[in-house]
């Protein structure tokens, strides 16, 4: 009988491949064994790296030439999901909601892994967001939700209706959208609707 290595993940685990999976989507690069410990507030390098080796021996994680890769990452059509694409969404002034064109967009698995089902795909329009590496025309992934932490891009409807995507900062009791461009000024609302947070960037160059 083939002894089939169980797949389950510990809590800790979990904790371990969302920091690997947030860090990478962020920033396109997966961090070091130490670097991650910090993200984790782990201070022994030796227990961050038995947590990435059975990450490894579950299938979860590959690695090539001593980096830290998610399985699968390279993505051909075989490991595609489709989502909807929906837009534009003002990277710049608020503007009235969603256009829905019916159209959809096909995302790497392994970005979206088992929340397939709860996203969607937004066009941006302006520049608001550039320092953040979102551009006008880029394809951004959002993950529906009605909450987010301040610090998270989001996809916000106002209270007049209007959407649109910024940094969610919450300071004293202010809520603000936060651009990512000093030639913008944040938008300060009373009230606000989180329609979704993203969680990756699509473009071709």
């Amino acid at each position: 009988m083939v002894n089939k290595v169980n797949r389950q993940l510990t809590q800790k685990q979990k904790r371990v491949l969302e920091t690997l999976e947030a860090f990478i989507l962020d920033r396109g690069y997966a961090p070091t064994i130490r670097r991650l410990g910090e993200e984790l507030g782990i201070s022994s390098p030796s227990a961050v790296f038995k947590h990435v080796q059975s990450l490894e021996r579950k299938g979860y994680l590959d690695r090539e030439a001593g980096e830290v890769r998610l399985a699968g990452r390279p993505a051909g059509a075989a490991s595609q999901v489709r989502v909807p694409l929906l837009g534009p969404v003002p990277a710049g002034w608020p503007r009235e909601a969603f256009d829905l064109p019916g159209e959809t967009v096909d995302v790497p698995e392994w970005m979206v892994g088992r929340r397939a089902a709860n996203v969607f795909c937004i066009r941006v329009e302006g520049k608001s967001m550039i320092d953040a590496h979102i551009d006008d025309g880029d394809r951004v992934v959002i993950e529906r939700t009605d909450t987010a932490a301040s610090g998270e891009m989001v996809v916000a409807r106002l209270d007049d209706g209007s959407v649109t995507l910024k940094r969610l900062r919450r300071e004293n009791g202010r809520i603000l959208l936060v651009p990512e461009n000093p030639e913008f000024a944040p938008v300060e609302v009373g009230e606000l609707r989180v329609l979704g947070r993203v969680i990756g960037v699509l473009r071709k160059y």
